[in-house]
């Protein structure tokens, strides 16, 4: 049984004029009122302790719990604040909150441990200024040095390179209390000194058969392998540990009432439709363990053998913070789970952690949520009750404090780690991640073919570990299956061509028809990593495993006949293009989803007004995922095309882009459908070309209405009057809404519940996360705060030019970047040797004063769709 609050706060009605020789620009009013419509559990009270942007004390993003009540707090572009937690049923004063007397902030990460404050800072270093002179991205500790009660001493233990939405994050104690954990988004590069002693084999890489996709709109395309990870250090920070990597950009950590630590990593909305696409996930972070995220379309399904799955799947989201309940004086029901927060949905689930061999598996249910409520940071209080905060990117930001009064019985807090035979098993194997040894290479290969994944997973590291030569003989005499897959992907890794031959005839010897599908899964990887990374095998090796292979495909599991597709392209198997397009045919009038996308169920849909019709929307127009993947595995094909192969594939282009992606999703087909045209003979390619269309959004220009206007170049004071002033008695159409949407291009760039462009964020859940003050503003003056997630960059090159655009890819001696965020099919192409300075531009994307061209009425007709996220049923619209 959940209770609905509504949650009320007012402001006063502001113009704000920002004058001065630096800042001569004007900002709409601010908002009068601001309403948090809150669901929270039965037996809880809520309470509203603070507010921090209310006091000038920005958006807090990071929190830490000080000795006895004191707390501490960061602004995501500002100072770090320490308080006092105030009694049940008070607030606190602003006077109270102080901010250190440090230059140091701009922290996403804090922890107090070992009697000091220790700091994740995420902010750009400035190149000309020396690093002692200031704190950019890195690890640093805060001491009193001489015990007068107040932080004085800065000390920094940990430069990092990294910075923005993807960079340095959260730190956590080690349930010994002798570490602390610290954890990185996949832009954050990792220092040498952590890679020094990792518990991952070092020798990470794409690992992708076939060159991968870029994203179409630049988003991360020059971050490699091994993406976001996780390591730990000592109190004095003077040793170092890699843990795990694999991940996207998963904010905080936990460890859970077991002593296991897990993470909430995030997904990429922009490839939803696409085959490679992920949702947020739960993630238990083992040693050395890896989780496959790579860049573009690079990323490894969970069931790759190489990586390891998530305990549990949810949906869309922006994962923030991670807490342990067992913390907290909650119900006994909550004592071995995890707290996990999103950003975007305004949404506390609670995650019950289950046993299941020496991992977990999940049950997930909403906690508490809110509308607007973008949620940062929470941590356990002294007190037993859960406090958190809201804000980030400059939003409205709140503190609260949650706490339990119902008649259920209050667990004890203490730790009672549950101990079982598979638990111990892979913690004696996880100790020979980092020694070598003869007893851990016996025990590894013992375990090698246990049912248990992350137990297989852990031995294979292990002898990953171990000088190849020291088990070389023990794999030559193998007859075991699964140990022989296992031992081949660790030898694969290692990337001696010189074994190549070894491998295959170890492969070959195993009669993949009578493995489980699990097991063939993981042979038909082996295979893959052994051509990735030794090579392509010789004519009478490819010959033996074609004749192998090629009876089983297509397959009646869908990630048996990819996996075998792939194989069977790279080693051109006689009629393998035929039987791929067969694929691509059969799964578009299938419109087969690719297995383990996940998506909300119709069911839970139901169960939100404001989120379910979009929801729905976007599922029932998801684009056939299933085959769309062999539509891109053939744009690499070159071999064994007729004509009429050729005019079936091309022609699929039209069905496949009648579809609802992710923002993505068009120009990465328009990429793909590119590469497939250079494997067409020149005299064709026209033909082709028109026959499978193409996706440009200048296309959409000619066809825009015209604003109705006149329009006038409008101030910060005209904004405000016209929002304010005309949306409580707006009496306009959807069909007025989408007409400005379209006039003043926004179209162009952004979507609208599954229509407009990919160049910018889509904006149907735009006021879900975004107050309208912060919606006109970020219109009215979209220079004031870009995204780094969708910045472009800024290059200074030799002869005093400057350009500015996204980057398309990073390779060899050049950078190819789209300036034109209209047109993402004109480049340009810049010599690395011409480049003298490349950084984040200071210029949006989005142009200002696009406004300008619309009329009043237009104007708000524009907002007006936007708050309803272009959704005719809106109340607006009532």
């Amino acid at each position: 049984m959940y209770q609905n609050i509504l949650h009320t706060t007012s402001a006063v009605v502001l113009i704000l004029f920002f004058l001065s020789c630096q800042d001569n620009k004007e900002k709409p009013n601010k908002e009068p009122n601001n309403e948090i419509s809150f669901s929270i559990p039965e037996g809880f009270v809520l309470e509203e302790i603070y507010h921090p942007s209310q006091n000038d004390q920005g958006s807090w993003v990071a929190m830490a719990q000080g000795d006895n009540n004191q707390m501490y707090a960061c602004d995501q572009y500002g100072n770090i604040y320490q308080f006092n937690t105030p009694k049940k049923g008070e607030t606190i004063e602003s006077k109270d909150v102080q901010p250190l007397n440090l230059e140091i902030g701009e922290a996403h990460g804090l922890l107090w441990a070992f009697n000091s404050l220790y700091v994740a800072v995420n902010k750009n270093w400035d190149d000309n200024i020396p690093d002692n002179k200031e704190k950019g991205s890195g690890i640093y500790r805060i001491t009193d040095s001489d015990q007068d009660g107040t932080l004085d001493k800065v000390t920094m233990l940990l430069k990092l390179q990294g910075s923005g939405e993807h960079g340095p994050h959260s730190l956590t104690l080690s349930p010994d209390g002798k570490y602390i954990y610290f954890i990185a988004g996949n832009h954050t590069l990792i220092p040498d000194t952590v890679k020094e002693n990792s518990l991952i084999p070092t020798n990470w890489n794409e690992d992708n058969l076939f060159t991968p996709y870029l994203d179409a709109r630049g988003h991360a395309n020059n971050i490699k392998a091994p993406g976001g990870w996780i390591a730990k250090f000592d109190e004095t920070g003077t040793s170092w540990q890699l843990i795990s990597a694999g991940y996207r950009n998963p904010f905080d950590i936990a460890f859970n009432n077991d002593g296991e630590l897990f993470t909430y990593d995030a997904d990429m909305e922009w490839d939803i439709g696409m085959p490679w696409y992920r949702p947020t996930r739960i993630c238990h972070v083992t040693s050395g363990s890896e989780y496959g995220w790579r860049t573009g379309s690079g990323k490894w399904p969970a069931y790759y053998p190489d990586n390891l799955p998530a305990v549990h799947n949810l949906e869309q989201g922006s994962p923030t913070a991670v807490l342990a309940a067992s913390h907290l004086n909650f119900p006994s029901k909550y004592q071995n789970g995890l707290l996990v927060m999103d950003w975007s949905f305004g949404t506390v689930y609670f995650i019950d952690l289950k046993t299941n061999g020496s991992s977990y598996i999940a049950d997930r249910e909403e906690f508490l949520s809110g509308t607007p409520l973008p949620l940062t940071d929470m941590v356990a209080g002294n007190d037993g009750n859960l406090y958190f905060a809201t804000g980030g990117r400059r939003l409205d930001s709140r503190l609260y404090r949650l706490s339990y009064n119902g008649s259920e019985n209050i667990a004890e807090t203490t730790s009672t780690k549950i101990s079982n035979k598979a638990l111990t098993l892979r913690k004696q194997l996880e100790q020979f991640h980092e020694t070598v040894s003869p007893e851990g290479i016996s025990l590894a290969w013992e375990h090698l073919n246990n049912k248990d994944r992350f137990i297989r997973y852990a031995s294979r590291i292990v002898l990953e570990h171990q000088p190849v030569e020291t088990w070389l003989d023990r794999y030559s005499k193998e007859t075991d299956a699964t140990k022989t897959i296992e031992a081949s992907i660790a030898l694969s890794h290692q990337g001696n061509k010189e074994l190549q031959s070894l491998v295959l005839g170890q492969l070959q010897q195993l009669n993949i028809d009578t493995l489980p599908v699990e097991k063939q899964i993981d042979l038909l990887r082996a295979y893959a990593l052994n051509f990735i990374r030794m090579g392509h095998p010789v004519k009478p090796e490819s010959t033996a495993i074609i004749q192998k292979l090629n009876p089983m495909f297509p397959h009646k599991n869908n990630a048996i006949s990819k996996e075998l597709g792939q194989l069977l392209l790279y080693l051109n198997a006689d009629g393998i293009i035929e039987k791929l397009v067969d694929q691509l045919e059969y799964h578009t009038e299938q419109k087969t989803i690719t297995d383990g996308v996940e998506m909300l169920s119709e069911e839970a849909t139901l169960r939100s007004e404001q989120y379910g019709p979009l929801i729905r929307d976007v599922i029932s127009k998801m684009p056939p995922s299933e085959a769309i993947y062999y539509g891109i595995l053939l744009s690499n094909a070159d071999k064994g095309w007729t004509d009429e192969l050729r005019k079936r594939y091309f022609s699929w282009y039209f069905d496949v882009l009648g579809s609802k992606g992710g923002m993505s999703f068009k120009a990465y087909m328009e990429n793909v459908r590119q590469r497939a045209l250079t494997h067409v003979p020149a005299k064709d390619r026209d033909y082709y070309s028109e026959i499978s269309g193409s996706y440009s959004p200048t296309s959409a220009i000619s066809d825009l209405p015209q604003p109705k206007g006149p329009g006038k170049n409008y101030s910060g004071d005209d904004m405000g009057n016209i929002v304010w002033g005309g949306l409580d008695s707006y009496n306009g159409t959807i069909a007025d809404g989408k007409r400005a949407f379209a006039s003043a291009t926004c179209v162009l760039c952004h979507r609208m519940r599954g229509e407009g462009g990919a160049a910018g964020p889509d904006l149907t859940q735009a006021h879900t996360k975004f107050s309208t003050y912060d919606l006109m503003f970020a219109i009215y003056s979209p220079n004031d705060e870009i995204s780094d997630q969708y910045a472009n960059t800024l290059f200074h090159l030799k002869n005093d030019e400057k350009i500015a655009g996204r980057i398309k890819s990073d390779a060899g001696d050049s950078i190819v970047i789209m300036p034109n965020p209209f047109n993402e099919s004109y480049t340009v192409t810049l010599a690395k040797n011409n480049i003298v300075k490349k950084e984040v531009s200071p210029i949006s994307p989005m142009p200002p004063g696009l406004l300008n061209r619309l009329n009043e009425k237009e104007v708000l007709d524009l907002f007006a769709y936007i708050i309803a996220g272009g959704d005719e049923n809106h109340e607006i619209y009532r």
